[in-house]
């Protein structure tokens, strides 16, 4: 009697693995701490499958990652979808397979920035999440407010006396210190880009670092420091899920850079159906609205948009999750050439160790 129960129990256990490795799988590539993993566990529920998830800090890390490793969907920043698409690394969308997707009922400014700035590459994304770079700083600092919005980009540019953070990024902060020059941001002149390499040695910054800089502001070991708007808007969720006070804000210049993230079906992907499931899925609606909550981070979809503000309660300023106003200057980057892209990075490891 033992041993027909042990043989019923291992064949049923046989049964079960078999039935897990019968699923399909769907391999994502996402920066961290970047999608509700509630909901990729409802996808998989719907759709009998396991989505294998992998989380990677940069845009440049997971280029890297996609050159050794196949990958179905990879959800990256506007100037790597561009390079992406120049590579051939990514196909063009079909997006009847995508119902859900309503680039009808995105913001108009949304529209106009697709259409205007990411011509050679619309149709090899559906976006995910948008905003800015701006400055975060530290409240608690006396008159740094006033400071950084009177002088904007001048504030973190120029040797003032404040803690200064800025973004170990060739791209940020080689970009950003073009535009404060006041050149083109995606610049491939030897002469401004040396400017910005001056530019950046001369600001005397107390730190280089990555997401990590926004925690430095709310501790105060920095007074103010380069950031993405959904840096900012992460430190924000986390002080009120600890019931603490906010001791930081952040200011958006209208001269910065404006940034869409986008989910793109890879040119190795195995399996296009269920990525494209995968994409309907996350811009349902409500599913849109759910992991926009989750995150922190502005939705493109104007119903979304006003879901959030209705449904989840958001009381957030409106500007924040409205980064690309009517008439708005604010620039997106965009991948000029690999010779480019190793000159930046060759100007800011001088910028760091002069």
């Amino acid at each position: 009697m033992k041993k027909m129960f042990v043989f019923a129990f291992l064949l049923t256990a046989v049964l079960f693995l078999a039935g897990c490795t019968q699923k399909e799988k769907l391999y994502v590539l996402n920066f961290g701490d970047y999608i509700n993993d509630e909901l990729i566990d409802s996808f998989e529920d719907e759709y009998n499958c396991k989505v294998v998830y992998t989380e990677l800090n940069s845009n440049e890390e997971m280029y890297q990652k996609m050159k050794n490793e196949d990958y179905d969907i990879v959800i990256v920043s506007d100037y790597m979808i561009d390079r992406l698409y120049q590579e051939g690394l990514i196909v063009s969308l079909d997006y009847t397979q995508i119902p859900n997707y309503d680039f009808d009922g995105y913001f108009t400014q949304a529209q106009n920035l697709i259409n205007n700035q990411c011509t050679n590459f619309k149709n090899y994304f559906v976006p995910y999440f948008w905003g800015t770079v701006g400055i975060m700083y530290n409240t608690n600092v006396e008159g740094l407010e006033e400071y950084v919005e009177a002088n904007g980009l001048s504030a973190i540019f120029t040797d003032n006396g404040y803690k200064k953070g800025m973004y170990n990024s060739s791209r940020d902060a080689l970009s950003m210190a073009l535009l404060y020059n006041g050149y083109d941001i995606n610049s491939n002149d030897d002469t401004e880009l040396n400017t910005a390499l001056n530019t950046l040695i001369a600001a005397d910054y107390e730190m280089w670092g990555d997401d990590s800089l926004k925690q430095l502001i709310q501790t105060g070991q920095l007074d103010l420091a380069m950031v993405y708007s959904g840096d900012y808007l992460d430190e924000l969720y986390t002080c009120e899920i600890n019931e603490e006070t906010p001791n930081f804000g952040y200011f958006a210049p209208e001269s910065t850079n404006i940034w869409i993230d986008g989910m793109c079906l890879t040119s190795v992907c195995q399996n296009a159906d269920l990525a494209y499931s995968f994409m309907n899925y996350f811009n349902d609606t409500e599913n849109c609205a759910e992991n926009a909550a989750y995150i922190g981070y502005a939705p493109l979809s104007e119903t979304v948009y006003n879901l959030l503000y209705t449904e989840y309660d958001y009381d957030y300023d409106a500007s924040i999750f409205f980064p690309y106003p009517e008439g708005s200057t604010r620039e997106m980057y965009h991948y000029v050439s690999i010779e480019h892209y190793n000159k930046l990075n060759d100007l800011l490891d001088r910028a760091k160790n002069n």
